[in-house]
Order: C-alpha cells, then sequence, then structure tokens
C-alpha cells in the first residue's frame, strides 16, 4: 500500500481555479505599468586645428582655419579658407565655458521600485499562505523529507501533481515577467527576478510541508524550477503567440465498483485536472511565413491526466492517459472580434485564456497505459 500525502498544491481544482483567477485579474492591474527609456548621446565633432605663426612687429597673426575637420567629415558647407586672429583673449572679455563632451549617463532604475516590490511580495505571501495551508490543518511534526517520485505508477497521484506544480509555477512566473517588464526592467532583470520569486514562493510551500506528516519533496521543487523557467523563456523570446502552458478541470465520477472497499485519502487525487501544452496553429504558420487563415482559431494540444489515484487501499483500477488534442484558440478569437489588449480588461481576458483549458472545447485520443487502449474524444471525462 502506498502511504498517503496531500502536497501543498493539492487543494480540490475549484480552490486552485479561485488563486489562479486571482492572478489573472492582478495581471490585469500591471496593464498601466511604464517603462524608462534610454538615450545615447553622441559625441560632438572634434574642434578644428590651426596653422599659427608669430609676426615680428608684435600685430596679431592672421592663421588659416585648418580643412581637417572641414567638409565632407563635419557635414558642413564645402572646402574653403576663412581667417581668424591669434590675437589673446581680453583680459575683460569673458570666455566662453566649454561645453561638457558627454552628457553624464541616467541613473539606473532601482530594481526594487514600489510596483516590483509590491508585486514580488504579493507572490511570495501567496507561497507562504499556501505553505501554511497544511500545518494549520493537520498539525505538525518534526522535519522531515519525502521522496516522492515523478510519473511512476505507484508514485503519488501518479505525477499529476508534478504537473500541476509545473503548469501553476509557468503561470506565475510569466505574469511576474509581464509586469516586471511594463515596469521598465530590462529582459534579464525582470527574468532573474520572476524567476528566483517563483522559486521562493515553492520553496515556502515545501517548507510548511516538511513540518507536517507530508514532508519536504525535492521533487515538487524541481518541477517548480522547470514549470517557472519554461513559462519564461516563452515570454522571453516572444513565443507565447505559438506555444501555451495550460490546466482545467475534468471532472469526473469513479463508480462505486472500482473503489470497492477503498477510501479516499487525504487530499486530492487530481482526478478532476488535466494539464495541456499547445501549439497555436496561427503563430506557428506565420513563423513559417505563411497565411494561416482559418487556421489561426485552433490550436493542437499534448494532454496528460491521471484517475483513480488517492485512495488507500491503492485502486488497482487507477491510470495514467496522454493524448493529442485538437482545440480551440480562444485569444485569436478575443483578436478578431476587437478585444483591446492594453485595458485592464481585455489583459485579464487574454491572460485567462492563455491559462485555463475551457472543457468540452477540443476533441481528441487519450492513451490509457493501464490497458494500453486508445479512447476517445470524451476520455478525459469519465472513468475505464
Amino acid at each position: 500500500m502506498i502511504r498517503s500525502k496531500i502536497r501543498g498544491k493539492a487543494a480540490p481544482f475549484q480552490a486552485r481555479l479561485q488563486r489562479a483567477t486571482l492572478l489573472v485579474a492582478m495581471l490585469a492591474l500591471a496593464a498601466g505599468a511604464k517603462g524608462d527609456e534610454f538615450r545615447l548621446f553622441p559625441a560632438p565633432s572634434p574642434a578644428p586645428r590651426h596653422f599659427s605663426g608669430a609676426r615680428w612687429d608684435g600685430e596679431p597673426e592672421l592663421r588659416l582655419v585648418d580643412l581637417e575637420h572641414s567638409y565632407p567629415w563635419t557635414g558642413g558647407g564645402g572646402p574653403g579658407l576663412s581667417l581668424e586672429s591669434t590675437a589673446p583673449a581680453s583680459a575683460e572679455e569673458p570666455q566662453e565655458p566649454t561645453p561638457s563632451t558627454q552628457a553624464p549617463p541616467p541613473p539606473p532604475k532601482k530594481l526594487f521600485t514600489t510596483t516590483t516590490t509590491l508585486w514580488t511580495a504579493a507572490a511570495l505571501l501567496g507561497g507562504f499562505g499556501q505553505g501554511i495551508g497544511a500545518p494549520i490543518q493537520y498539525g505538525t511534526q518534526s522535519w522531515h523529507f519525502t521522496n516522492e517520485g515523478y510519473f511512476g505508477y505507484d508514485t503519488y497521484a501518479g505525477g499529476a501533481d508534478k504537473a500541476s506544480h509545473f503548469t501553476v509555477s509557468s503561470g506565475v512566473s510569466r505574469l511576474l515577467y509581464d509586469v516586471y517588464i511594463a515596469d521598465g526592467h530590462s529582459v534579464d532583470q525582470s527574468f532573474n527576478l520572476a524567476l528566483a520569486t517563483t522559486l521562493m514562493a515553492g520553496i515556502f510551500v515545501e517548507t510548511g510541508d516538511a513540518i507536517t506528516v507530508y514532508g519536504w519533496s525535492w521533487q515538487d521543487l524541481t518541477a517548480d524550477f522547470l514549470g517557472a523557467a519554461s513559462g519564461l523563456l516563452i515570454h522571453r523570446f516572444c513565443l507565447q503567440d505559438t506555444i501555451g502552458l495550460r490546466l482545467g478541470p475534468a471532472n469526473t465520477t469513479i463508480p462505486a465498483a472500482a473503489i470497492g472497499a477503498s477510501e479516499e485519502s487525504l487530499g486530492e487525487s487530481y482526478s478532476d485536472e488535466i494539464y495541456v501544452v499547445d501549439l497555436k496553429l496561427g503563430g506557428l504558420i506565420r513563423r513559417l511565413n505563411g497565411n494561416p487563415g482559418i487556421a489561426r482559431y485552433f490550436l493542437t494540444s499534448f494532454a496528460y491526466f491521471t484517475k483513480g489515484f488517492g485512495y488507500a487501499p491503492p485502486l488497482p483500477t487507477r491510470y495514467q492517459e496522454m493524448g493529442f488534442e485538437l482545440g480551440i484558440n480562444f485569444p485569436e478569437i478575443l483578436k478578431e472580434v476587437g478585444v483591446p489588449e492594453t485595458t485592464w480588461w481585455g489583459k485579464g481576458l487574454y491572460a485567462f485564456f492563455n491559462f485555463f483549458r475551457i472543457p468540452y472545447t477540443q476533441v481528441g485520443a487519450y492513451y490509457n497505459f493501464k490497458n494500453h487502449k486508445w479512447y476517445g474524444p470524451g476520455a478525459p471525462y469519465h472513468y475505464y
């Protein structure tokens, strides 16, 4: 029998849906953030040189202005000669101040501006709140580690919890990256700060689990890191029109005959969620210099989900499935009907559809690793 266990992100899908929806709403508030501009100051043209000489009678000498820095280098008129007196300037005549050869560079932008500080603190507070949930609900014990594994059949939730950590962390990191960019930070600053903040939030979650019956899981933290890095790379290289990472509900009723004498263990079994990696046809065809036409309204997805995990003793009929789907690309439809991406509500809509998989808006074929059969198109919503 596998030891029953709940992870920090193993709350019911409805609770995770509320938290993720809050993140989407937070993204919309960042629409008005502005960045600073940097200007380059061209070096001034070098001062002209002169031929000088002396006269025996002490009178001022006339000299020829050197043509070395005349046309065409200075952009002035055609070549020519001009006369200039070499008489020293009178003591009564004030000297013109020599202009600075280069303006001082603008001061560097503070990393933790008010906006950046607030968003970073909000993300860390969310991780802290998630981390203290388990100790508050189930009590504490001595610090310890748990080796959960990843996607094996006998692992906790069959790896669905790792897919959840991966997808949620990718969404948090993408949100933070866009906020930091809008606040005027450089690409590198935004990338590093978003990655560090998302990983620290995951550490808060694991710290809370470490002092409960559940224990610290390095596998969870690895999934957090990989998900955050993947989401950031997508946005850093502006691939969000081509690649997406989403999760969604896939509510499934497991028949009593399949459960038998088993009982639900602590937490959820992730039987009500599905995770997808999208390839958006419109962005892909455009990058290949083609005209996507009606194909821009569709996307293909690789899906993963599990059913029947989270019972003690384990259900012998529990299984894992992966599949391939053809679904609707809702952000492209929003663009077609004229929803602006610059308003707070427009940003919220785009962020929502880029993070959530809407049920029954796709068809697919799914492979069951338990009985080695293919099912579809309604496999995520049934128990096989």
